[in-house]
């Protein structure tokens, strides 16, 4: 059996970085004013992780007001729920 997985992913840390200095912004007031965890925003900033959910991605850009689509990409990937099973299990 196969489901389908919104993948978000941020297309440059430095983006991120320059939207947030360009807009005065720190990691604390980013994750205030986005509602996003702190350690997401600052892992997303430093480059130590790149996705995030929909709703993240969409509230990340809208507290910098930047245009929908700018710091983050919507990909579909199908995903075989033997093979999920197989990830949790190990």
């Amino acid at each position: 059996m196969e489901y389908w997985r919104l993948l978000v992913k941020l297309i440059s840390h430095q983006a991120l970085a320059s939207y947030m200095n360009h807009r005065g912004m720190s990691v604390r007031t980013l994750a205030e004013r986005s509602g996003v965890n702190r350690s997401v925003i600052g892992h997303l900033r430093s480059g130590r992780r790149n996705t995030c959910g929909s709703d993240s991605a969409r509230a990340i850009e809208k507290a910098l007001d930047a245009p929908s689509g700018s710091l983050f990409l919507a990909s579909v990937s199908r995903v075989s729920i033997a093979a999920s099973r197989e990830r949790q299990a190990s």
